[in-house]
């Protein structure tokens, strides 16, 4: 849960609940722990003061590091979501990963440089306070900004992934071998490595030394652990994903309920179908709502025979769905964003349930293009299959990202290239579609090709993908 902030240069800002937790912590650290020995002497609420004061200088700072790392990848086109706050530290949220390793070196260096300034501008601000004789309440939170920010940069330049320092090794070993995906697995082993020896630190400091600080290290290295794992899940999700879409992994034979079915026939259908939720359908086919083995529980048991699924389903209107034809990634983001486990494929309006995608439907896709296709090298191509008909036209379509193109490349004498378009997603986002006429009957291949625009050098971090269509 978080709390939306406002917005600033167009990118919402938002707080998370945690983040009270380290507030209320450093306001009486500082105040308490920290300004007494520099400022001794002081009323408490003078103290209370210098701790509030440079909680807030570190919120400050913390939001105009997030900003740093968002303005420049709006600037290059890619969409931020929001920046989120949480309890160590803040993240920014992008609808998509960098397409190039300079654009990503620009973005995870922006953060710890602007750090580096805010601490140059707070330690002169000190010197100056100091040299005046400026209350305590301003020196105070000068000094410790200085100091925190200082500390910030530099943690965040450890080639620990997911931090900025573990992405900027990304990025350099991603421009020298121009594979995003074997870098990020480099860096992601570099990330785990530092997070077990923030660990093992953190277990000494707790037995020998400080608890406290033995606790911190010890979330710290967990923090930095479960995010490079989480990272790379990402990337292998966001890869095998990369060209497919809803229709593709949605599951076309789906069970589902009558909106008149009692509490009590419910269980029976979840205990014979082992499902945890079901569309609601009417009896012209088209989706009513949905209904999870949760929503029954919040049913006394004793009401079970006389509740009907309509009265404790999720209405339609409520309900997070996508059409065939969007990215199969949508869903993905869809059920992370929404933290729920399905997303509903409905075509149009009317209502009419296409299919239905869960987070197994997902997994099986993913472990269906580790298994046939594999993972692919630097410059290898993915593979597709399709199956046509001669005389038939057909699309095929990539997305679309900020400097790159796509290019195809086939034998005239089997295909015709009919259009080239790029069109608007119902999901949001854009796709280069191409569409083809098949000429003769046979197995041939279709290869769509990413560039990337404006004289660059480097490849994209999207690979080539290899459609084989068999025509009949």
């Amino acid at each position: 849960m978080a709390i939306k902030l406002g917005s600033i240069s167009g990118i919402p800002l938002y707080l998370d609940y945690s983040w009270f937790i380290i507030f209320a912590l450093i306001a009486y650290t500082v105040g308490f722990g920290l300004m007494p020995v520099s400022y001794p002497n002081l009323p408490w609420v003078e103290y209370l003061s210098i701790g509030l004061l440079s909680a807030i200088l570190l919120f400050v700072s913390i939001v105009i590091h997030e900003l740093a790392h968002s303005i420049v990848a709006k600037n290059n086109g890619l969409k931020i979501a929001k920046i989120t706050l949480y309890l160590l530290g803040g993240v920014s949220e992008m609808s998509e990963e960098p397409p190039t390793a300079s654009l990503e070196l620009k973005m995870s260096a922006a953060g710890p440089l602007t750090s580096i300034a805010i601490a140059i501008i707070c330690l002169f601000g000190w010197i100056a306070s100091v040299s005046i004789h400026a209350p305590v309440l301003v020196q105070g939170p000068l000094q410790y900004a200085f100091y925190v920010n200082a500390l910030v940069a530099g943690f965040n330049l450890i080639p620990a992934f997911p931090m900025d320092g573990g992405r900027i090794l990304r990025a350099l070993i991603w421009r020298g071998n121009n594979d995003v995906m074997r870098s990020t697995r480099i860096a992601s082993s570099v990330g785990r490595i530092f997070a077990y020896i923030f660990m093992f630190v953190g277990i000494f400091y707790l037995f020998f030394i400080d608890i406290f600080d033995g606790l911190w290290l010890l979330l710290i290295g967990w923090f930095v652990s479960s995010g490079a794992s989480s990272e790379l899940n990402q990337m292998i999700v966001k890869r095998d994903l990369s060209g497919l879409k809803a229709g593709d992994v949605m599951t076309r034979a789906v069970d589902s309920v009558s909106p008149d079915t009692t509490l009590t026939e419910l269980s029976s259908k979840f205990l014979e179908d082992k499902h945890n939720g079901f569309p609601v359908m009417g009896n012209d086919g088209k989706i009513l709502g949905c209904v999870t083995m949760e929503d029954m529980r919040k049913t006394k048991k004793s009401l079970r025979d006389t509740t009907l699924v309509k009265d404790i389903m999720t209405p339609r209107e409520k309900l997070v769905t996508v059409k065939s034809d969007d990215p199969a990634e949508l869903a993905v983001n869809l059920m992370s964003k929404n933290r729920i486990g399905r997303v509903f494929v409905v075509e149009s309006e009317d209502g009419k349930l296409s299919g239905l995608i869960t987070r197994s439907d997902i997994m099986k896709t993913i472990q269906v293009q580790e298994s046939i296709l594999g993972t692919s090298k630097a410059g290898a191509e993915r593979q597709r299959s399709i199956s046509v008909e001669k005389g038939m036209m057909f699309e095929i379509d990539c997305p679309v990202v900020r400097g790159l193109t796509w290019s195809a490349t086939f034998n005239t004498g089997e295909f015709t290239l009919v259009s080239q378009n790029v069109v608007q997603l119902s999901g949001g986002g854009q796709s280069t579609q191409f569409t083809f006429e098949a000429l003769q009957k046979g197995r041939f291949s279709i290869t769509l090709s990413p560039t990337v625009a404006s004289g660059s050098k480097e490849l994209s971090s999207r690979e080539s993908i290899r459609y084989s269509i068999v025509v009949t």
